[in-house]
């Protein structure tokens, strides 16, 4: 079979497609699929950058990059299909559960954990971007109340532009999106309310939004907003969103540098546990403080649920994937590595996805 390799740490020049052996026996806990889509991630290009190796770097090299997918199941490997939900033949989509590695082969070993099967009317790229980024939009979505005003941080990328969706079936009150395309986030299906270009507007400076009404929530999908309103707290000059205690909250699902390093669990737990503990906690108790009260929110504790009622909403056509207009990508050394090369980039309009062929394509 054809199979994406990383042949070492660095960057998306050290990807190719080569011809594999096909998986000879299937671990327990396990399922065979032939892949026809896989959706990327951050995690992707952060497990090829090695700047997390210590913790979650493949366990040797070359190594199978790609994590969220969509295929037809091959073999179950002695799991119960009444547990499942699906049985061989059955199109499924599926998040990753160990680490974002694996999928992208002809034939993929995945778990059955959190894995759905598709409906006949979602593509299956759409399946694979709606898996990942959907699940963790709508997981988010349930955060915020339907008489709230929004600001969302990256509106254009891959969990933003299904947040967007859920807010608006929800019937959230003003949502306003920021991205270097903000056209396009006024127009189907993502459909904001107001947009700004980051490029060339303050977005913390609310006249720039032409109104006077501070907004009840800041969802931040770039890391990189809550250092400067931490800079404008100390002379009360926050303006954007509400404070704690007037109910403003600011929700984030990465730290504040994106491609962080992790040198061990130490740092993982400095970065994703303390770090968010300490802001958690000085922004709803310092009665002085200008701040929005901090949640990190990123885990969705593999719920299954969100992926039902994704692929529910999405058979009804009430969600809408949202994929990079230059994809999905082909699945070819050329293709895979410039797929790769904007997920580095972060500067991609929905989700990042590569096709992959059948063994007669």
């Amino acid at each position: 079979m054809r199979a994406v390799q990383a042949t070492d740490y660095g960057s998306h020049l050290n990807l190719s497609v080569n011809t594999i052996p096909e998986p000879m026996t299937i671990p327990k806990g396990k399922i065979l699929i032939q892949t026809q889509a896989v959706a990327l991630a951050p995690g992707d290009a952060r497990v090829l950058s090695g700047k997390c190796k210590a913790l979650n770097g493949p366990p040797s090299f070359p190594y199978i990059p790609g994590g969220d997918s969509c295929g037809i199941v091959k073999d179950m490997g002695g799991n119960d299909p009444a547990i499942c939900g699906f049985d061989v033949g059955d199109r499924i989509a599926a998040r990753f559960t160990e680490g974002p590695r694996g999928a992208l082969a002809q034939n993929a070993l995945i778990s059955p954990k959190m894995a759905y099967i598709v409906p006949d009317n979602v593509l299956s790229e759409d399946a694979a971007a709606l898996a990942s980024s959907a699940s963790i939009a709508l997981h988010l979505s349930r955060r915020i109340k339907k008489d709230e005003r929004v600001l969302i941080l990256g509106a254009g990328g891959g969990v933003g532009s299904h947040l967007c969706q859920f807010l608006r079936l929800k019937g959230v009150q003003y949502i306003a999106g920021v991205s270097s395309d903000p056209d396009s986030l006024m127009k189907e299906p993502i459909s904001c309310h107001n947009a700004l270009d980051y490029n060339k507007k303050d977005i913390l400076d609310l006249k720039e939004w032409g109104t006077d009404v501070p907004f009840d929530v800041i969802v931040d999908l770039c890391s990189c907003v809550w250092p400067r309103l931490l800079e404008q707290s100390r002379s009360k000059s926050i303006t954007v969103v509400k404070s704690a205690k007037e109910g403003g909250r600011y929700l984030t699902t990465t730290p504040d540098e994106p491609w962080f390093q992790l040198n061990g669990i130490g740092g993982a737990l400095g970065l994703f546990m303390f770090t968010p503990l300490w802001r958690a906690m000085k922004s709803r108790l310092w009665k002085s403080s200008s701040l929005p009260a901090f949640t990190f929110a990123m885990s969705i504790d593999n719920d299954l649920g969100l992926m039902e009622e994704v692929f529910s909403l999405a058979h009804e056509n009430k969600l809408k994937a949202c994929i990079d207009h230059r994809g999905p990508f082909d699945f070819t050394t050329e293709g895979v590595q410039e797929a790769f090369k904007i997920q580095e980039s972060r500067h991609y309009e929905g989700k990042v996805v590569i096709r992959v062929p059948m063994d007669s394509e």
